[in-house]
């Protein structure tokens, strides 16, 4: 069965993608801060930016809109129990989950062109201390994220760069949060991290991890990688499976997550990008290190979703713009 069949319901970010187009997701959000001047210091800082400094998410998602993203990612992924917990705020999950949602919501409401809000599943850093909690906490976040309003949940597991809770929690945390996010019958999107295209970052086959994902029900497989080379390999499991696949690339091969690159330009991450969707990649973004710099670049040579549209259709000829929500 074709990965868009399992969505029963209409959906317009589904419609986009059966249309044939790529969409240009949001980039790495704390690198991304960072470098906009935020202060990200300290344990769950976008948690804490979300509850004490709501004005500068807002500022952030309108430029990430202004940048040229199809989908904004609400900073819901340091908005769980176990995340807060760490602060002292565990009880304020829903409300905290609620108004990093609203707040893009409230965003992509006034945005001139088509901009879909995705709720993020599963913390990349920490993970819930009782394995047996996890299935129960993920599934509450699923819950939330959908109810808030989100038109695509994306799930994913820990970092390889924080590997030491061992490989069997953390194979079940990714598990966790794809089954979670399925179960809401919203679109969901897997998130992979490989270091090789061979194996997901719990040490677990890539090829079997995507399987699984396909069988749980997802619409696509993005694949978190840092170069050119493991983002093909990785293509070519996930198309070989039958999988609707997307990239989200590092911004060179030395990147960290939540560290912003300081390269001077982007011209040679974009391009590698345009080669990613040429080779089937039907979603692509930022991964570690990149910003809004990055994503503007993406935007320069896919243009917004509108304009693509209407390039399909015949309606526009010549270069296609990049729209923004200031035009």
């Amino acid at each position: 069965m074709p990965l868009r069949d399992v969505v029963s319901l209409p959906n317009p970010l589904v419609a986009r993608l059966d249309a044939g187009l790529p969409l240009v997701i949001g980039g790495d959000a704390a690198s991304g801060l960072i470098a906009h001047g935020a202060n990200l210091e300290g344990v769950a800082p976008l948690g804490r930016l979300v509850r004490e400094h709501p004005e500068v998410v807002t500022d952030y998602y309108g430029h990430e809109i202004n940048a040229g993203a199809d989908v904004l990612l609400a900073l819901t992924d340091e908005t769980m129990p176990r995340v807060l917990g760490q602060i002292g705020m565990a009880f304020r999950s829903a409300a905290l989950t609620g108004t990093a949602i609203e707040l893009a919501l409230d965003a992509v409401a006034g945005a001139k062109r088509p901009v879909s809000v995705a709720g993020l599943l599963g913390s990349r850093w920490i993970a819930p201390v009782a394995a047996e909690r996890i299935t129960e906490e993920y599934a509450m976040h699923a819950t939330r994220l959908s109810t808030s309003g989100c038109e695509v949940i994306l799930a994913r597991g820990i970092s390889s760069e924080v590997f030491p809770h061992g490989a069997a929690l953390a194979h079940t945390l990714r598990v966790a949060a794809i089954a979670s996010a399925c179960a809401t019958q919203l679109p969901t999107w897997a998130v992979l991290e490989t270091k090789d295209g061979e194996r997901v970052a719990d040490g677990d086959a890539l090829e079997d991890a995507v399987r699984g994902a396909v069988e749980a029900g997802v619409h696509a497989v993005l694949f978190d990688v840092l170069t050119e080379a493991v983002a093909q390999t990785a293509l070519g499991v996930g198309m070989k499976l039958g999988a609707r696949v997307g990239v989200l690339l590092g911004a060179d091969r030395d990147a960290r997550h939540s560290v912003p690159t300081k390269a001077a330009s982007t011209d040679g991450w974009v391009a590698t990008c345009k080669r990613l969707v040429e080779s089937g990649a039907s979603i692509i973004g930022g991964g570690a290190g990149t910003t809004l710099v990055h994503i503007a670049g993406l935007s320069q040579v896919f243009g917004s979703f509108g304009a693509r549209a209407a390039m399909h259709s015949g309606l526009v000829a010549g270069p296609i713009e990049r729209q923004t929500s200031s035009e």
